[in-house]
Order: structure tokens, then C-alpha cells, then sequence
């Protein structure tokens, strides 16, 4: 940074024009290089390294569930047993498809 307080005393006597666009440049490359790996912020970092973690999970689960218990599986079962029950038979992995059919006068 020490560098860019030089660069920018020695561009003071710069247009004004030219003086702003280059501070608001050097302001956004500031921002942008406040974002590297090393500054990230690190609850945003924790964030990233759970996404990345239940991604690769979830393609070893072969995109079903993660970490799923065998209790799980079972009270899952029984949860769509009873949903079968109360509204009929049918896949309840996918999305149930509408047939509108309109009657004409």
C-alpha cells in the first residue's frame, strides 16, 4: 500500500480528471485485492470450505442424502409410507406432472 501512497503524491500535480479516475481505479484494486485467500474474511472462508465439503459428500452419495444413519433411512420410509397412504400410490421422487385440459363451449 506504501507504494500506492507514492504513485499517488507523485500524480498530485495531475489533472483533476485524470487524478480521480486513477484514485477510484486504485481504490477498486484495493478492494479487489483485500479479497485474496490470505484477508478473505474467515467466517466467509469456514463458508466456502463447508460447500466444498458437502459437494464432494454428496457426489460420493451419489447425489441422494448426506450423511444419512440407517435410523434416518428408516424413519423416512415410514414418513412416506403414511403419504402414500393418505393421498394414493405413486413416485414421491419426482416432480408430479399436471395434464390441464380445458373443455371448449
Amino acid at each position: 500500500m506504501a507504494a500506492v501512497f507514492r504513485f499517488s503524491q507523485l500524480l498530485s500535480s495531475a489533472s483533476g480528471s485524470f487524478q480521480s479516475n486513477l484514485r477510484r481505479n486504485i481504490g477498486m484494486t484495493a478492494v479487489l485485492l483485500a479479497k485474496t485467500e490470505k484477508n478473505a474474511d474467515p467466517i466467509q472462508k469456514l463458508f466456502v470450505e463447508k460447500l466444498q465439503e458437502y459437494k464432494k459428500k454428496s457426489t460420493v452419495a451419489g447425489g441422494g442424502l448426506v450423511d444419512v444413519t440407517p435410523d434416518m433411512k428408516d424413519k423416512m420410509e415410514v414418513e412416506k409410507q403414511q403419504i402414500r397412504k393418505r393421498y394414493g400410490e405413486g413416485n414421491l421422487e419426482e416432480f408430479p406432472k399436471f395434464d390441464f385440459k380445458y373443455k371448449s363451449h
